[in-house]
């Protein structure tokens, strides 16, 4: 055999060799970005709010969202109206809202579904009075001045607490206020009353600006937000959307189980002041599911913006939901027999200042 093709056979060796070891390497790569691993990207919006963003903010900081192979993109918006804004344009995949913005979005023909839950609390939406107030009812406040936000929860929170006690609108003056201006309004005489959720009623406590006179725990009815997915991302990366919604199940449920983490990850992530979250963190319920009560709460919804004539017909929510996402990543039925009360429990803190 001659020097040329000893040296054909000595490069076909080492040709082989390198394709082998390509085909090695080709396999790790492959097994480190499979379906466990994968670096897919969802764009996700949600608020700056105790009710909203914890989750998230959790399966993000112990790694959940990586654990289940899904790089999110996140971002936190100061109010609704600019994340909803920003969703309809089609900047985000998935959003977490309020409900009455979520269902706006969705009826003004923005192509998506609710998927899931956009956590809750029955003691989210709180109505104050100042410290020193004799008032002891919603009753007591006939024709006082209740500062609240229009055209959101806290108008069909305290809508639903009226009827119940034979109220009505007329019976009160409401004064239009933004989150941001209802401690300094309280406080400085100029409405009688706040309507409220979490976190402004705990600085209104923490201030010793006012007191708590009805809270959703009894008084108040419970306001469940939505998760909202694109149909484009539902189409194109369904897989995605599971394997996300799995990770953000898991942050609130340990959002849930560690209330004193909680205090921390918050104070550090949306600058709220310790002292107001150990009020605030107890009176939160925070989860994804779909209860035995999501749909009637989020119907309760509809059918007020439907009064209020925020939209023209009477419309079921059920139709704008797509439950077999979440069905998919948990490995239940939706919606669950039993009300959120039965399934999610107060988170008690024990931490102190």
């Amino acid at each position: 055999m001659g020097l040329g093709e000893r040296s054909g056979v000595g490069s076909l060796k080492e040709a082989n060799m390198r394709t082998l070891i390509a085909v090695i390497l080709f396999g790790f790569t492959f097994l480190a970005s499979g379906p466990g691993n994968a670096e897919t990207v969802i764009r996700y919006a949600t608020l700056t709010s105790i009710n909203k963003a914890p989750a998230a903010l959790v399966a993000q900081s112990k790694g959940f969202f990586e654990k289940h192979g899904v790089k999110v993109e996140m971002k936190l918006f100061p109010s609704g109206r600019t994340a909803i804004e920003a969703m309809a344009a089609g900047q985000f995949d998935i959003g977490m809202f309020g409900d009455i913005p979520g269902l706006a979005l969705l009826l003004q023909g923005y192509p998506g579904k609710i998927v899931a839950a956009g956590l809750g609390g029955p003691a989210r939406q709180v109505l104050t009075v100042p410290v020193d107030s004799n008032h002891q009812s919603l009753k007591d406040l006939k024709g006082k001045r209740i500062g609240l936000t229009k055209n959101s929860t806290d108008e069909i929170a305290l809508e639903a607490t009226m009827r119940k006690q034979g109220l009505q609108w007329s019976d009160f003056q409401v004064i239009n206020l933004q989150p941001s201006e209802k401690a300094t309004a309280l406080k400085t005489g100029g409405v009688d009353a706040i309507e409220a959720w979490e976190p402004v009623p705990s600085i209104i406590v923490v201030n010793k600006i006012g007191r708590r006179l009805l809270s959703a725990d009894g008084d108040i009815p419970d306001i469940v937000g939505v998760t909202i997915a694109s149909e484009k991302i539902l189409k194109e990366n369904a897989d995605a959307v599971i394997r996300f919604l799995r990770a953000l199940h898991e942050g609130a449920v340990y959002a849930q189980a560690h209330p004193d983490e909680m205090v921390d990850l918050l104070a550090n992530e949306l600058k709220v002041n310790r002292e107001v979250l150990i009020q605030a963190i107890p009176t939160q319920w925070w989860y994804i599911e779909l209860f035995g009560d999501t749909f009637g709460n989020w119907q309760r919804s509809a059918d007020f913006m439907h009064r209020i004539k925020r939209v023209s017909q009477p419309f079921d929510v059920r139709a704008l939901v797509d439950s077999s996402y979440l069905a998919k990543a948990l490995g239940k039925s939706y919606p669950l027999k039993e009300p959120a009360s039965q399934g999610i429990k107060y988170p008690v803190v024990t931490v102190k200042q």
